[in-house]
């Protein structure tokens, strides 16, 4: 199983596709709006996931193997009951000569058995059914934080389309306020008419724009809404968390540090581990079947037949047989089939090895990723802050200047425009630099809830 990032910004690049949005809208209408914390969003997840319940089956299953494989060492106990009747000429099971008569024959037996000895064999398989429920044990973990870190993935991409949404509303009611201004001087006869014109055109661009963070907003929710796989959650609303400030100091721990830590807790590391451990076992069952087997057993048995007139429980007691028996079984010649068992698992360790060095190589190569994607983001996060700074100057002096009429609204709009997209993207770079420090905390095994 292989852990799966998202970024945040391609949660957000079908925002564009309306249709889609409009029945997640619909979706999200049905039904009552459920108030939902980060924590409490994560325990619904987890709970009604099916990959996650599908895990827990598996563990389920190699709990009972591993059992299994212990009680293999216990001595078995078996009992048989066999009934006969013979008609007409017939052998006499006492005498062993032939009898006329119709005669019924009763067998009742008692038998045991007892691996004493078989290379190890039963050991070796306990120990690696003990490896692979660890194994599987870890799976679940690691299904288990892989869904709860998509859940505060897609909760930080609802609080990214809200935030953005504000914003692209609150530009609208700039451009409202703006038109309510010239149409004054309009009618003042200051501006040329073009000019309220050109507003209006803007506001409906604007407003275009508002429904397209909308329907942003509205594929986020249903896909967190997915996540939580509760029938009986429709609608959401979610709490507000207090978001970190991106800082360019980046991260408190490096990349090697990171990764040791991230090598000594990260369950998929630990799982690929085990298998290994588990596979060198697999060679030392597959080299019991060279060595001999040893085993006990005892029988015990008596007849009753209406051959003899005696009483039933005197006849049985009478006829009673009781044996017991130490077998050795010498392997000579199998048609290599043990040699090829030997070689078979032998390549399962060694792909079991291969596993666990891509699981290293994987969990180093996103280490390394997330922690240059963190270190840009902030960088990205501080020079947005000087852009959206000096722009939101630069719009205050061209919005003063186009209300007196010394430059035209080409000019006005174009500094509009780059304000209103600086901020969009700070607001995108702060909830990607959020994202990718929860990602490294997730290596370090912090807490991925705020």
């Amino acid at each position: 199983m292989s852990l799966k990032i998202f970024s945040l910004s391609a949660l957000l690049l079908a925002s564009g596709i309306s249709a889609t949005a409009q029945n997640a809208s619909a979706i999200q209408a049905n039904g009552n709006t459920v108030q939902l914390s980060l924590s409490k969003a994560v325990e619904i997840a987890l709970q009604h996931n099916l990959n996650v319940k599908s895990y827990e089956v598996s563990l389920r299953n190699a709990q009972l193997q591993l059992q299994q494989s212990k009680n293999n060492a216990l001595p078995n106990l078996s009992a048989n009951i066999n009934q006969s009747a013979s008609f007409g000429r017939s052998i006499n099971p006492f005498t062993n000569g032939y009898d006329s008569r119709n005669i019924n024959y009763n067998n009742l037996g008692l038998n045991a058995g007892m691996l004493v000895f078989n290379g190890g064999q039963i050991r070796n398989t306990v120990l690696q059914n003990d490896y692979n429920l660890k194994a599987s044990q870890e799976d679940l973990a690691s299904i288990k934080e892989n869904i709860s870190l998509q859940v505060v993935l897609s909760y930080l991409a609802i609080l990214n389309s809200e935030d953005q949404l504000s914003i692209a509303k609150s530009q609208t009611e700039i451009t409202k306020l703006q038109i309510s201004r010239t149409e004054k001087l309009v009618n003042a006869g200051s501006l040329a008419p073009s000019n309220l014109l050109d507003l209006k055109a803007q506001l409906a661009n604007e407003e275009s724009n508002v429904v397209s963070f909308q329907s942003s907003l509205d594929l986020n929710k249903l896909t967190l809404i997915q996540l939580l796989n509760d029938s009986s959650i429709s609608a959401i609303s979610l709490q507000r968390i207090q978001v970190p400030t991106p800082s360019s100091n980046g991260y408190d721990t490096g990349i090697d540090d990171l990764y040791a830590k991230a090598l000594a807790i990260q369950p998929l590391v630990k799982a690929a581990d085990l298998r290994v451990q588990s596979a060198l076992k697999g060679i030392s069952v597959a080299k019991a079947g060279t060595m001999p087997t040893l085993s006990l057993s005892a029988s015990m048995s008596a007849n009753q037949s209406n051959a003899l007139t005696m009483g039933y429980f005197d006849q049985l007691n009478n006829t009673q047989n009781k044996v017991i028996s130490l077998g050795l079984n010498i392997p000579i010649f199998a048609r290599f089939a043990n040699k090829t068992r030997i070689a078979q698992a032998g390549l399962q360790r060694e792909n079991a090895s291969i596993e666990a060095s891509k699981a290293r190589l994987t969990l180093r190569q996103n280490i390394e990723q997330a922690y240059v994607n963190l270190n840009n983001a902030a960088m990205k996060y501080e020079a947005g802050l000087s852009q959206v700074s000096a722009l939101e100057e630069s719009f205050r002096a061209a919005e003063s200047r186009f209300q007196a009429g010394t430059i035209d609204f080409v000019s006005y709009n174009l500094q509009k425009t780059n304000l209103d997209k600086a901020r969009l993207s700070l607001v995108q770079s702060k909830y990607d630099f959020v994202f990718r420090t929860k990602i490294l905390d997730f290596y370090q095994g912090k807490s991925l809830v705020f």
